[in-house]
């Protein structure tokens, strides 16, 4: 049986800064100006990303799409907050007959972490964003500022948001 620590070492997998442990695997060969970043970015990017039940991906927002398509483990939640407000959990996986989905959207400024639910389990996926990912589009949220705005949510919140001292 394939373990996480097989895939974090035959991936050469490091921990990404909002949880979990990535690779960066392609980008286009590309680059050009993307008026919504204001600058120079890769057409897109696509990274390796797994996750484990001590290591979540914590809530944080992108200012472009981001695709998510599974591959192996157990399934992972993305919890989504939507600029408006609204919530949405979806699960990636394999058991198509629960719901599962192979691959999802996460649509541009929708606030969103994800989790492996599992005890002692852990998902591997990849995640491709068009633009290609930059930091300087990337916003880590802190637990007070999504309370703030989304005091409804507090259950996940509190659970998947960064302490506004890790920031």
């Amino acid at each position: 049986m394939t373990t996480k620590e097989d895939y974090i070492r035959q991936f050469q997998l490091t921990p990404h800064p909002e949880g979990g442990w990535y690779q960066q695997i392609y980008h286009s060969e590309d680059k050009y100006f993307d008026l919504e970043s204001g600058g120079q970015r890769y057409r897109y990017t696509s990274i390796y990303f797994l996750l484990d039940s001590t290591s979540p991906s914590h809530f944080h927002r992108l200012n472009h799409d981001e695709l998510w398509y599974f591959h192996a483990g157990q399934g992972i939640t993305i919890h989504c907050i939507s600029p408006n407000g609204h919530y949405q959990a979806v699960k990636l996986g394999q058991n198509i007959q629960s719901g599962e989905r192979l691959q999802f959207k996460v649509p541009k400024e929708t606030i969103f972490a994800s989790e492996v639910s599992d005890s002692n389990s852990f998902g591997f996926v990849s995640c491709m964003v068009a633009p290609g990912f930059d930091y300087r589009d990337f916003e880590l949220l802190s637990k007070e500022k999504l309370l703030a705005r989304y005091p409804q949510h507090r259950s996940v919140i509190d659970r998947l948001a960064v302490d506004d001292t890790n920031q």
